[in-house]
Order: C-alpha cells, then structure tokens, then sequence
C-alpha cells in the first residue's frame, strides 16, 4: 500500500506503530484479550456498543437498547449494514458472535467477564435480546468493551484458522495483508455505515523497535507513535512536524494482597506497605512524572471512582510502627507474582519496601502462563499493569480482588457482597454510589497497593488530527487530515 508522504489529503495512508514491538497474536477477536491486539481488530470489527474517547458508551451496530426487565436488554440492530465480503449483518450474527464469545469449548480468553450471559433470543432479523443469569447492570460495558460481531457464514465457509489470518468484520476499516513481524494493512471500507468516514484510505500497524519508532517518525516515515518515552519527548517536541499529546488514561499497576494467611492478611501490614512507598519517588523514576499518585485503584472518570479518598502519604515511620503493632518488628518477606508489565515498577517498590524491612521474592510471568503460574503456588501478592477497557471501576476491582477471579488473592466477604451489589443495580448512578462505597472500603482497608494512574504520551504529526481515548484502544475511523476537519 502506498505511503502517506507526499501524497494528496484524500488519499492519504495513516501508519502507527503500537508501543509494543511484537507482531499481533492473532486477528480473530474470539482468540485474543491484550490491550494493543484488541486496538487492530477494532479496526475491523465492531460491537452493538461501544466507548468514545471519554469512555462514555455510544450506538455502533446496535442504534438503541432497553432493559426489558432486569435480566432482559433489548437492541434494536442498525440496518443496511453488510460484512467486507458482502455477508449481510442480522440478529443471526449477534446471536451467533456473543454465543461464541461466551462458549467454553471457543475459548475466549476474557470469558470470565461474560458469566453474566445466559442466551441470546432473536425477535426478527433486527431485534435481539439478551439474556441473563442474574441481574447485570454492567453489561452494556461488558459489551462496549469485550464483544464484536462476527459473520457466521465467512467462518463456516472458510474456518477458524483461515479466519484468524483473513479476518472480515463490518468496521471502518478491512484486512489487506499481514506481513509477519513487519506490519498489518489495511484498506478503508467505503461502505461503511457512517457516511464520510474513515478519511483515511488506509491504516498501516508497523512493529517496529522503540527507538526507531521515534526515528520514524521524527523523518515523516510513521505518522502515529501511541508510545512515546519520557526520555524522547522533549526531542519530538522540536520537530516541526511532529506534536506530543498527553492522555491521562484507565491505566494503572494494581496488586492482589492475600488477605486470607501470611503477613498481608493483617490490615494493619497492607497499610504500612502503603505507607513505606513514595509515590512521588515512583512516578518520577517509573514514570519520569508522566503519572498522577492513586488513593485506591480506581482513576477518575470511571464509574465506582470515588474523588474525596485521599492517596495514603509518605511516611515510613509510620509504616514501622505499624509493623511493629502487628508483630512484625524486623519484617517480613513475601513472594510476588509479577507480570512483566509491571516488572520495572515493582522493582523500585521493593527498593522503597526493603527500607522498613519488607522483602520482596519477584516472579515475573507473561499473559500466556499467568493462570497456570497462579496455579501451581500460593502467593503473597500478585501484581500487574492494567488498562479498562469497560470506562468502569468492575473490570480492575474483579481481577484483582474479587474472590471469583484466577489472579486474586484476597478473600474478603464483604468486599464481594459490595462488589455484587454495584454489579446489581441496573441504574449507573446508583452503580456510581455503591462503587465509591466499595472505592472506601478498599482504600481503609488496604487491600491493595496504590500506585498511579498513567499518562500517556502521543506522537503525531501536526497535520493529523488524532483525541487519544481515556481506554486506551483508540478508533482510528474518526482521525483524519487537520485540513479536512469542521471548526
């Protein structure tokens, strides 16, 4: 596919490069559950539902919804709507797509956000309602987040592995090429449903080093970076044809305390842990001061996120003290399961920890090993970077806390009652109630290690208009030259 360099604004190429260097994992949306692999397929795929760049949930294959009762949500379906190769998009396909998404035998690896779902009834070729186990106020996030709809009849003809390298869905954009380790093509769809978009005539995802990434893009080879370094900012600053944005995001690095046996059952030890990291400290050497110091795991603009809690401050005095009451005078150690996305910024928090003779034993594992790895031992603390991709406070509290969830530790009666009850209530302001209610009880009682939430930082070229999403998995339909853009 043609560059975009010197070509006319209406025929122009976007190409990003992903802060990750490895090639995508897979294109079939059923097979995959990372941030940056999720961020191609929506390209190419879309939901009933889902987030704009505040977070906030919008029509996309769906036009309106209802809650018919409190297990029962109604979508009426967009119309004319066809897949890349012509299949036309129904009722079928919803049912067909959430049914595989949720299908044991499928293997979805977000499966267990998607528990609530208990079958999908067809009304007409236009109306589809989903039903459920128990009451679920979140699934319209759920949705927004996790599921895209797929065309029953390309997958049946040609089969799932065929389909994961040639993937056909009903979004902006379609698949032309992957080139294995080097880039993923795409063409726009100019049948799109939303006339006048994409303005790009194609996307192009590069894999490329970080280094050469800012090189790139700082020569007008690259015309997106969604990653770039501290170190780096202050030089793309001066390009003249480059821009840095900053985005603060649903990111942050959360923990899972063992709240059951061991040192971390005691509250008393999981504040002094709060108490004996610098956060200021963190974020300058993790971060170079590109994040914003947490009082629970929650971020503002998410809904449960409660804006009175304050971070717990610096003070390792107290957290000696603390130590001390709860038998603990020369300390402790534990052992940490670690992802490898977090490895960096434990490492400086087991530094602050060792000064009030807290040891921390690091294990780092990987997404493809994590629930086996959490498995085979009993672990004292299990940490790990985390994006929401839901816009709501559920998706990081269930992973790390809630006793239902494979990578958590902590097993606390009335946090789960909490954790149910916002999860119970259709209505989102009341969601938002319960949630700060539940942000409290985890913030008094610690049951986790606050860290911050991150800002991220873009490079663009001046002559793109791009508004980074507070998710973090952009739509790339809505950026398009700055000449062609309505005041």
């Amino acid at each position: 596919m043609a560059q975009s360099a010197g070509l006319p604004l209406w025929a122009r190429v976007l190409r990003v490069c992903e802060d990750v260097v490895d090639d995508a994992i897979t294109l079939d949306p059923r097979k995959e559950f990372s941030e940056k692999n999720h961020t191609i397929i929506q390209q190419m795929f879309e939901g009933l539902v889902r987030l704009d760049t505040d977070g906030k949930i919008e029509p996309a294959l769906a036009t309106s919804w209802r809650w018919v009762d409190e297990r029962s949500l109604e979508f009426t379906l967009r119309e004319g709507v066809r897949f890349h190769n012509g299949e036309i998009f129904d009722a079928q396909a919803v049912k067909f797509s959430i049914e595989q998404f949720v299908d044991p035998k499928v293997g979805y690896p977000g499966a267990g956000f998607l528990g609530s779902v208990e079958k999908v009834v067809v009304l007409d070729a236009r109306h589809v309602v989903l039903k459920t186990k128990f009451v679920d106020g979140i699934l319209p996030h759920r949705l927004a987040a996790l599921i895209t709809i797929m065309p029953p009849r390309y997958i049946a003809e040609h089969g799932d592995q065929y389909f994961a390298g040639h993937p056909v869905g009903t979004g902006p954009f379609k698949f032309v090429q992957w080139e294995k380790n080097k880039e993923i093509v795409l063409a726009a769809n100019t049948d799109y449903w939303l006339k006048g978009y994409p303005k790009f005539t194609g996307l192009v995802f590069k894999f490329i080093p970080g280094d050469e990434q800012i090189n790139q893009l700082l020569k007008g080879e690259i015309d997106l970076v969604t990653e770039v370094p501290g170190t780096a900012t202050l030089e793309v600053m001066k390009s003249p044809i480059v821009r840095i944005v900053k985005k603060e995001g649903f990111y942050t690095v959360a923990s899972s305390l063992n709240s059951k046996t061991g040192p971390l059952s005691d509250r008393r030890v999981r504040q002094a842990l709060n108490y004996a990291v610098d956060k200021k400290d963190l974020i300058r050497y993790d971060l170079l001061g590109n994040g914003k110091s947490l009082a629970t795991m929650t971020m503002p603009g998410e809904i449960g996120h409660n804006p009175g809690l304050k971070p717990y401050p610096y003070n390792p005095k107290k957290a000696r003290r603390l130590l001390t009451d709860a038998g603990y005078p020369d300390g402790f150690r534990v052992k940490a399961l670690v992802k490898v996305n977090a490895m960096r910024t434990m490492q400086i928090i087991a530094k602050q920890l060792a000064r009030v003779n807290i040891h921390v034993d690091i294990h780092p594992t990987t997404d493809a090993v994590a629930v086996s790895d959490m498995q085979k031992e009993s672990w004292d603390w299990v940490y790990a970077g985390c994006p929401d991709p839901m816009s709501h406070s559920f998706f990081i509290h269930f992973i790390f806390l809630s006793s239902l969830s494979p990578f958590s530790v902590n097993k606390d009666a009335k946090y789960d009652e909490l954790l149910t009850k916002m999860v119970g209530a259709l209505d989102e302001n009341e969601q938002h109630k319960i949630g700060m209610e539940l942000d409290q009880y985890v913030h008094e009682q610690a049951l986790s290690l606050f860290t911050y939430q991150r800002i991220k930082i873009y490079g663009i070229r001046r002559d793109i208009h791009f508004i980074p999403p507070v998710t973090g998995v952009p739509y790339y339909v809505f950026s398009h030259p700055r000449e062609t853009r309505e005041e």
